[in-house]
């Protein structure tokens, strides 16, 4: 490690004693060729690094989204109990060479073809994430999302409360996350005879890029009735621009997010959301962590997560039964 770094030993054995204070570019460069190298000192503290790879999520937190936060928090407080310390950082190079020790790394939502993944497991770190990569079919360390049962009870419902024109808004980041929504509601809307109405926003721009899709959307000559986005904040976006253009909420467009918080919750209307159980999800992430730094096997079967249909003013449209409303009344 010493000879990776380029320093001495006596040196390298200061980064971690800190008997004899060492520079701090000196450190990272101890402490970063122990981490390429697998080196864990027996007496530094535990530590597990957590990966947000979206690259929507840093601007996301500025727009009000607290998927990312919540999540990432989660994990951190998951490691605690557990006697570990958390690092957080977007790149894994971010995150080797600032801890004396790094156990094993939690990756948040990788994006196809994950390149800090693969850097992970080519350096035999003990990785998990949640969410596959989807180009990755080998990695089993991860805990997934029941997309396909939940985003299909959403549409359902969307459905039942008389839609008959559903269109997707989606960012433009490639994971499994997107990927699942795209494909659910293709499948979905095709079964019910319908052509997909699908927009993409740039998550960079947040609420503004949403607003200007969900316009693109309604100035269309069959406009939908119903819109479902990846985000809250495009869902807020899409708020913005019905109730600008004069769209009654939920009257004549109804909106809901597969991603649920605050920004649905506490909207002028409140918007429906898919709400993610962060503590169990945390749970099982670092206990599948754990397992992987003992040693254990891959998973025969990777732990899943539901997400929780949360119903807001947003979707309460009267319920049609045969083109007819809950009074009977034709619609």
């Amino acid at each position: 490690m010493a000879e990776r770094a380029g320093v001495s030993l006596t040196t390298a054995s200061h980064c971690f004693s800190g008997r004899r204070p060492v520079a701090a570019a000196t450190q990272e460069l101890v402490w970063r060729a122990a981490a390429e190298i697998g080196y864990r000192h027996d007496r530094a503290r535990a530590n597990i690094g957590i990966l947000i790879r979206p690259p929507e999520a840093v601007p996301g937190f500025a727009f009000g989204t607290a998927t990312f936060a919540d999540l990432a928090g989660a994990v951190a407080v998951a490691g605690l109990a557990r006697g570990y310390t958390a690092v957080t950082a977007a790149h894994f190079d971010d995150l080797v060479g600032q801890t004396p020790r790094l156990d094993g790394c939690v990756v948040l939502y990788p994006r196809h073809g994950d390149g800090d993944l693969q850097s992970l497991v080519h350096r035999s770190m003990p990785a998990v994430s949640f969410d596959p990569d989807p180009a990755e079919n080998e990695f089993r360390w991860w805990v997934g999302v029941n997309y396909v049962d939940s985003i299909r009870g959403l549409l359902t419902h969307l459905r039942s409360r008389g839609a008959r024109r559903v269109a997707a808004l989606v960012g433009q980041t490639d994971n499994m996350y997107r990927r699942s929504i795209l494909g659910v509601y293709t499948a979905t809307v095709r079964s019910w005879g319908d052509a997909p109405m699908i927009r993409m926003a740039d998550d960079g721009i947040g609420e503004a890029a949403g607003a200007e899709a969900a316009a693109n959307l309604l100035r269309a000559g069959d406009p939908p009735d119903a819109v479902i986005t990846s985000s809250s904040v495009f869902a807020r976006g899409a708020l913005t621009a019905a109730l600008e253009m004069g769209v009654k909420v939920p009257d004549e467009l109804m909106i809901a997010t597969v991603t649920d918080g605050p920004l649905a919750e506490y909207a002028s209307t409140p918007i429906t959301g898919l709400r993610l159980n962060v503590n169990r999800s945390a749970r099982y992430l670092v206990e599948l962590l754990e397992a992987r730094i003992r040693g254990a096997a891959a998973p025969a079967m990777n732990p899943s997560v539901a997400l929780e249909l949360i119903q807001r003013s947003a979707t309460r449209r009267k319920p049609q039964i045969d083109g007819r409303d809950a009074a009977g009344l034709p619609r």
